[in-house]
């Protein structure tokens, strides 16, 4: 079996807009639907993990939807981190695989998704990346203070792909030593697990800003 888990409870204060970027609408359904809507063929059973104050209106979007039996609600915590781990904790035990979404990534390709599925299945963990096109500087205090090789560094995406007796070891080990990671691969790193990595997709865009949009 494979889970997923759609982090949709962030705020999205830098897309500055009174509806978060997730919920808002994009060709006439909100845009975790489009996020979610990609892994239909993949997911048995899917937590959608939201803000508190818009888990009602978010239960009466998904109660119609023909596979609405799959979905679990939850709600989000205080950070990121806190939400994944709520909505792992959701999911069944019989789950393989676990696979992690940003909900304000609407068009992750299957292409994507079964090369993350086909990689954490081999290699334990595994996410999408793609190679840095611009210079990389360090800045402290309005200066420059050095450059960065470029050649090995890599921007994360999603889908992130674990297994899920090692995602569950990752999430506890952190919680135990309070850290707190700004993806779930940082977690897994933690406990010296190497993380496989397969090419990403620049249409597989994060939206944060209203450019974006």
């Amino acid at each position: 079996m494979i889970g997923l888990v759609l982090a949709a409870a962030g705020t999205g204060s830098r897309f500055g807009s009174n509806t978060p970027k997730q919920f808002t609408e994009l060709e006439g359904k909100p845009l975790y639907l489009h996020a979610l809507e990609c892994f239909l063929k993949f997911f048995d059973e899917a937590a959608i993990v939201v803000p508190e104050d818009w888990f009602e209106k978010v239960s009466k979007q998904v109660q119609g939807l023909p596979y609405g039996e799959k979905l679990l609600l939850e709600v989000g915590g205080p950070e990121r981190q806190d939400s994944v781990f709520r909505g792992l904790r959701r999911l069944s035990d019989s789950n393989e695989v676990v696979l992690v979404h940003d909900a304000a990534r609407p068009s992750p390709s299957a292409e994507l998704i079964s090369q993350v599925i086909d990689g954490t299945r081999q290699h334990e963990a595994c996410i999408p990346v793609l190679p840095v096109g611009d210079t990389v500087k360090e800045v402290h205090d309005k200066t420059i203070t050095g450059t960065l090789d470029r050649k090995s560094l890599v921007l994360a995406q999603t889908p992130q792909g674990f297994k899920m007796a090692l995602l569950q070891s990752a999430f506890e080990s952190a919680l135990e030593d309070g850290f707190y990671g700004t993806d779930e691969s940082t977690l897994v790193e933690r406990l010296g697990v190497p993380v496989h990595v397969v090419p990403g997709e620049g249409t597989n865009l994060k939206i944060t800003w209203k450019e974006d949009w």
